[in-house]
């Protein structure tokens, strides 16, 4: 590596001891899966409304 990108990447406290112990991908996964979730937890919301509106709107028999 090249000196410039280790005074970069050490220049922070936080970000030389993410990078330095290996955990910044470890926090990237995480982040990256909690946002995962809330996508697919907004995506099956959607569906359930989309269903309700339609039986709502559905004429009646």
């Amino acid at each position: 590596m090249k000196m410039s990108l280790l005074l970069h990447l050490f220049s922070s406290s936080m970000e030389g001891f993410f990078f330095g112990s290996g955990k910044a991908h470890v926090v990237t996964g995480v982040a990256i899966v909690i946002l995962a979730g809330l996508a697919l937890s907004l995506w099956r919301m959607d569906r359930r409304l989309s269903k309700m509106e339609d039986d709502l709107n559905a004429p009646q028999s």
